[in-house]
């Protein structure tokens, strides 16, 4: 059986807890994560069904408005950030870390339990958002 989620830009809601400008669509969670609820409701938070498997990862399409930023924070998951679409900016490693200008056809590893943030100036972005459940360790 062939499974289809569509991540258009308009199926995108609001990412919560902060991010300003910042909109998501899940592509793909782990079944695990949402066991708790209901199919209709998980289909109603997320603008449709995304796809659930048995696998400790997620996919999520990301759509970064213009002056838009992800809240610097850590995970224990490491995250492969792939720009689609525009350009912005990330920063590694806290207030000080390393920052690098990003494009259409870059990709980003954010290592687990380390600071990581991206933000816009005056283009958007759109990217695909790969984490991964390493559990503790730095990959």
């Amino acid at each position: 059986m062939i499974t289809i989620r569509r991540f258009s830009p308009d199926l995108k809601t609001k990412v919560p807890r902060g991010h300003p400008g910042v909109f998501a669509v899940p592509i793909q969670f782990d079944k695990a994560s949402f066991a708790h609820m209901s199919t209709d409701l998980i289909a109603e938070r997320f603008n449709g069904q995304p796809i659930m498997i048995d696998s400790p990862t997620s996919v999520v399409a990301m759509y970064i408005e213009p002056h838009g930023s992800i809240d610097e924070h850590h995970n224990s998951n490491f995250t492969l950030f792939i720009v689609l679409k525009g350009a912005g900016y990330v920063r590694l490693g806290g207030q000080k870390g390393e920052e690098r200008a990003i494009s259409a056809g870059d990709a980003v590893l954010w290592p687990s339990n380390i600071d990581h943030t991206v933000w816009t100036e005056e283009e958007a972005l759109e990217a695909i958002v790969i984490e991964v459940d390493t559990g503790s360790s730095n990959t």
